[in-house]
């Protein structure tokens, strides 16, 4: 077994708590990080990310679904939706280049973040314990853009499904942030899956960032129970704004060069 990267089982730690306390893709934040200082090439980045992402998750989803926070009609019915996406995603990876896709997204989850910011700041937030079912058939559209986007990207389930449902259906912060986590998992494990026939993943480094997030996971939840909402929806907009930046600033880049 290599310790080469020992030191990101901290980081994944860090990283995690903030992900599973306020509702976006901790993957997100992985990418740059293994991109950029650990230079790993982008489809192992993305790939290794999501496969961290996906531990991380799925230990926030337990904890949030052993406090009973998850809308569950909601999250499985979202579920469903969200598969169809993820799985042309995986294909649109082979066609589309990845830079354009980063630049559709980031402009999409800034203007999404850039809304809830707003609303945090003037403490407007979701009211609704539970959302019906039906509530759902206006937005059935959303889900599978998300699934596209985390497919080949490696963030988007969050980062679009919590606006959607605090904002568009009003539910609870907390509940949305919740609801959304438990979806981002099960895509997310659709995802990996579809990456380990590929080959993409670094298991030495998803060892120890793995082994952090499932730690982390269970602090950020935790932790959210007694965050007031206007700060955890303010961790929210301000992590998804700074990657919506990135996306941009790689889109952009990608388009001038």
């Amino acid at each position: 077994m290599s310790f080469e990267y020992w030191y990101m089982f901290p980081i994944a730690i860090v990283v995690a708590i903030l992900a599973n306390s306020s509702g976006f893709s901790g993957g997100v934040l992985f990418q740059p990080i293994y991109n950029i200082f650990l230079n790993i090439p982008i489809p192992n980045a993305v790939a290794t990310g999501i496969a961290t992402e996906t531990i991380g998750m799925t230990s926030g989803a337990l904890r949030y679904l052993y406090y009973r926070m998850v809308d569950l009609p909601v999250a499985f019915t979202m579920i469903m939706l969200i598969i169809p996406g993820v799985v042309v995603g995986n294909h649109a990876l082979l066609v589309v280049n990845e830079n354009l896709l980063k630049l559709l997204l980031g402009t999409v989850i800034f203007g999404l973040a850039s809304v809830q910011l707003f609303n945090a700041v003037r403490m407007s937030f979701g009211t609704r314990d539970t959302i019906p079912v039906e509530d759902i058939y206006g937005y059935m559209w959303v889900p599978p853009i998300a699934g596209l986007f985390s497919a080949t990207t490696g963030t988007g389930i969050c980062e679009i499904s919590q606006p959607m449902l605090e904002r568009g259906l009003r539910l609870k912060t907390k509940r949305a942030n919740a609801t959304a986590i438990l979806i981002e998992a099960t895509g997310d494990w659709i995802i990996t899956i579809l990456n380990l026939h590929a080959g993409l993943i670094i298991w030495e480094l998803w060892l120890f960032t793995g082994t952090g997030v499932v730690i982390g996971a269970q602090i950020g939840v935790y932790l959210s129970r007694f965050m007031p909402e206007r700060i955890v929806k303010t961790i929210f907009s301000l992590a998804v704004i700074t990657i919506a930046v990135f996306y941009i600033t790689k889109g952009i880049s990608w388009l001038l060069g």
